[in-house]
């Protein structure tokens, strides 16, 4: 018993102490990540913006080149070296944690650091939450590697990372812990929480180190005077759940609208580029480039129009979803500060006057900003904590508790996932439910590749199509021609063919265009509900630029079961 006690004593010590260390390097990460920034921007705005300017009227064309150049850097390093940098970021780390025992490639960190240093720098719109949070991760995961610990405690150390770097990034220790708790663990063991602290802290410390103690924001000292002035914020996070879902739903609007763009995969974050610097050169001293907290600080001034605020929070959410959507690398918490920032201080400008309201209109702006993110993320606690601590301002406590409160209630009813959680569900991985065999493997795995098809080229006529079925006795027959895919041709369609037709029409005139595309990377739970949910048997596997690589059937999924068993029966 006495070495049984030991043992875990020890263990527990150890992962301790392994949690400084994570804490010391994700404060460094931090730390490196804003002067990465700060040299891209001062290359950006001080040095190249001024060799590209041109004047129209009060507006310099130039600006919308830069977004657009720092993306055509972005894209290629992207898509060819670590794909998983692509985007906030955050959602990555849930998998890790959730799927993939806790480990990340040990390049993500330094790649992630200089894309998106270099699109924030170059003006992209995105925050700095989610790209520290896959640095500070992957240095816990290549730590937890290297000591060959448990999965459980890989998994921690990936947290403690994450922790880490989010309260280095914001000055926010307490709102970096629980951020880490809530959004990626979803919950956590009370034993686990004191190496989480641990990193969280140290984070802060190491970053508050180089660039000092000050808050994110300073604000005069908020405090309620009559309690009935509490009973506006339920609605107002009411209609912040809302706006939650807008913004949720219209950054993956603009995700699918890139994705189906037919060129490159590398080219896209360009084209987010060039149109986010147009708006921000219409709207340059708003904080719609970058992180935007100049213009957050703006608004809680008092500084701008009710108009203005308005048209912010909107040219934000179009700016950040250009950004991100097409493929360019940040997070999504500062815009969506931003973002709740500004409509919360319309809001407050409105309601200033109200009987028993608050009278400080940058109280409103505060509020829009927890509660926009606490609908939108499903994380109300962090933002209850996080918001006082980035401010200073604990009276805000109250009607923080009572906003997040609402909005995450009316998210989680007219919404099934955050907005971390619905990227995931979109590649057929679903954190709420028990791990399936069929999320281990991926297509790759179990695929029949292009040279073991039989295929038809798009000139075949029917009849002959009809033929080699027979001979085969294959019930489905990609359309290609030099790799180029023009679709599929199932038992289904040569059924439905009148004979007289079968002469006329060609493969290419008959080919099903519209299945569902399969990629490499792809986990099979997500190709099986493809295939369930639509009744498919074969669908392509295809590459960002449409090539065909080979096939997938209702048979290759039977085959990942086994294969998926294997591995979990390995990691048990």
């Amino acid at each position: 018993m006495t070495q049984v006690i030991r043992k875990g004593v020890s263990a527990w010590l150890k992962i301790n102490a392994l949690a400084i260390l994570v804490g010391i390097v994700g404060g460094l990460g931090s730390v490196i990540f804003r002067q990465m920034i700060g040299f891209f921007q001062h290359i950006f705005f001080d040095m190249l913006l001024p060799r590209i300017t041109y004047m129209v009227g009060d507006y310099n064309i130039g600006i919308i080149l830069l977004p657009t150049i720092g993306a055509l850097i972005v894209g290629p390093i992207v898509n060819k070296i670590a794909p998983e940098t692509k985007g906030h970021g955050v959602p990555e780390v849930i998998e890790a944690v959730a799927i993939n025992e806790g480990v990340i490639r040990t390049r993500v960190a330094a790649v992630k650091i200089l894309v998106s240093s270099l699109t924030i720098g170059s003006g992209g719109s995105v925050g700095r939450e989610g790209p520290i949070a896959q640095i500070g991760s992957s240095f816990g995961s290549a730590l937890g590697q290297w000591f060959h610990l448990d999965e459980s405690y890989q998994k921690l150390l990936v947290v403690c990372g994450l922790s880490s770097g989010i309260s280095g990034t914001f000055m926010a220790p307490l709102g970096g812990a629980i951020f880490g708790i809530e959004v990626i663990y979803g919950g956590i063991a009370p034993y686990d929480v004191i190496p989480i602290f641990l990193s969280s802290v140290v984070g802060f410390f190491v970053t508050a180190e180089v660039f000092g103690l000050a808050p994110a924001f300073i604000l005069p000292t908020y405090r309620f005077t009559n309690p009935l002035e509490l009973g506006y914020f339920v609605p107002i996070g009411l209609l912040f759940g809302l706006i939650s879902i807008v913004w949720t739903r219209g950054l993956y609007r603009f995700e699918d609208f890139f994705d189906e763009l037919p060129i490159p995969e590398w080219v896209k974050p360009s084209i987010g580029g060039f149109l986010t610097g147009i708006l921000g050169m219409f709207f340059l001293s708003y904080g719609i480039l970058g992180t935007g907290y100049e213009g957050l600080e703006m608004a809680i001034a008092g500084d701008l129009s009710f108009k203005l605020l308005i048209i912010l929070g909107i040219v934000k959410l179009v700016a950040t979803s250009l950004t991100v959507g097409s493929g360019s690398s940040g997070g999504i918490y500062a815009p969506t500060l931003y973002i709740g920032g500004m409509f919360g201080g319309a809001l407050g400008l409105l309601m200033v006057g109200l009987p028993f309201a608050a009278t400080e209109p940058f109280v409103y702006s505060l509020i829009g900003m927890a509660a926009l993110f606490a609908g939108a993320a499903r994380a109300p606690l962090t933002c209850i904590v996080m918001l006082p601590e980035m401010s200073e301002n604990y009276y805000l406590f109250p009607p923080l508790m009572l906003a997040c409160a609402s909005s995450y209630f009316i998210s989680m009813l007219l919404m099934r996932d955050s907005i971390y959680t619905i990227k995931l569900k979109r590649r057929g991985i679903n954190v709420d439910k028990p791990l399936s065999p069929l999320h281990l493997v991926h297509v790759a795995d179990v695929m029949t590749p292009i040279e073991d098809v039989v295929s038809v080229k798009p000139d075949t006529p029917l009849s002959v199509v009809n033929f080699i079925m027979w001979e085969t006795e294959h019930t489905a027959f990609p359309v290609i021609d030099e790799n180029k895919y023009y679709g599929m041709l199932t038992f289904e369609i040569m059924t439905h063919t009148p004979e007289e037709m079968r002469e006329i029409l060609t493969a290419k005139e008959a080919a099903d265009k519209d299945l569902p595309i399969v990629r490499l990377d792809d986990n099979i739970y997500s190709v099986m509900e493809a295939i369930s949910e639509n009744d498919y048997e074969i669908l392509p596997v295809l590459d960002e630029n449409g090539a065909i690589l080979g096939l997938i059937s209702d048979s290759d999924v039977l085959q990942a079961f086994s294969i998926g068993e294997d591995k979990m029966n390995m990691f048990s």
